[in-house]
């Protein structure tokens, strides 16, 4: 059986299932993008219109996951996960074969749905089986396949469209989908057992989010982990325009300045899973949101000085996402350690809701 007896304590997930898990949805994510252009010629429409697939599948990311964690909190991690798989398999075969814009954006809708419950949910897995120090290690594996899913997709995107055209991108996604969903069916067991399953009633969901609300611990790694993480929303939506338009670098150059920073992030979280077993998790925080904010601050100088080379603006993000690989996985296990099992899914689900609204709102101003 897949589900555990009340006497068996839940068990961590496979670390690589997890991963791929967080990957498919993160994969999705960019994939399409060196498409765009054919995807507006194609489908008929403007190629503002085809930007909207972007804020589309991060607004739906982030509402959905406001449902996807109680329902996990009330039926189990495993049956919620699977839905959310398959969900997003059909629904990218219906990216593929959309035969106009609005068709495409409501695919990616509900392709963002089934996405958000592999993420939300995963993190209330690691909840519900470890805490500290192996919940932050735990942690950062899951945070390196959301820096490897962005910084492959439009790489991978760009061949796909090259060779096969755009609605290749979605339905190599969607076998992507199959296979991990194959994996998944056999393979992964409940976490959280019927015992441990106390959620709110759903008339009840808005005082259970108030509440969390009020959990100063939670609220401060959410906001935390939030705000570090917007800087990097902003820099994937806004390079094409300020690299391209601004300082004059060649398109296809683009996505290799895309490439070149999620490595930083990827590597930093591998440094502080490695930290976390001589220093203290807040200590490494810490640490993180000073080079983050370092970052930050020498983007602003050069804003001032009017800096038109994008290798300067590069170097600060650079270091901005170093700091940010630190933040994120410590950030998450700290929060969801800071509330009981029972309601971890609620809770990945609010933190994820503020991470992700942060990042729509930054992306959403004038660039």
């Amino acid at each position: 059986s897949l589900s555990h007896t009340p006497d068996a304590p839940p068990r961590l997930p496979p670390v690589w299932l997890l991963f791929a898990m967080m990957f498919v949805g993160q994969f999705a994510t960019n994939v399409y993008l060196p498409g765009m252009a054919d995807i507006a010629s194609d489908l008929e429409t403007s190629l503002s219109s085809v930007q909207l697939l972007v804020p589309a599948y991060l607004a739906s990311f982030a509402f959905a996951q406001l449902v996807m964690g109680p329902l996990s909190d009330r039926f189990g991690r495993r049956p919620v996960i699977i839905a959310g798989l398959g969900i997003f398999t059909v629904a990218s075969v219906a990216c593929g074969f959309a035969p106009d814009i609005p068709t495409l954006i409501m695919a990616r809708v509900f392709q963002a749905t089934g996405a958000c419950a592999t993420i939300v949910v995963g993190r209330a897995m690691i909840r519900d089986t470890s805490e500290g120090v192996a919940a932050a290690q735990a942690m950062a594996f899951l945070a390196i396949a959301m820096g490897i899913g962005p910084a492959t997709s439009p790489f991978i995107g760009g061949f796909l469209v090259t060779w096969f055209g755009w609605k290749s991108t979605f339905l190599v996604t969607a076998a992507v989908g199959a296979l991990v969903f194959a994996c998944v069916v056999p393979m992964l067991e409940e976490t959280l057992p019927r015992s441990m399953r106390n959620p709110p009633a759903p008339g009840q969901l808005l005082v259970e989010y108030f509440r969390l609300m009020r959990m100063r611990l939670f609220v401060t790694y959410s906001i935390t982990v939030s705000f570090s993480t917007a800087a990097a929303q902003v820099y994937l939506t806004s390079i094409p325009i300020v690299f391209t338009v601004l300082m004059g670098v060649e398109p296809e150059l683009v996505g290799f300045f895309i490439m070149m920073m999620p490595p930083f992030f990827m590597t930093a979280t591998w440094i502080s899973r490695r930290l976390a077993n001589h220093l203290p998790i807040d200590r490494i925080i810490l640490i993180g949101v000073a080079i983050s904010a370092s970052g930050g601050l020498l983007q602003f100088i050069f804003g001032l000085w009017g800096v038109n080379s994008p290798y300067p603006v590069m170097a600060a993000f650079a270091i901005s996402n170093f700091g940010t690989g630190m933040v994120f996985a410590n950030c998450y296990a700290q929060a969801l350690s800071s509330v009981p099992p029972a309601i971890a899914g609620s809770a990945s689900a609010l933190g994820g809701f503020i991470h992700m609204s942060l990042s729509l709102i930054h992306i959403s101003e004038p660039t």
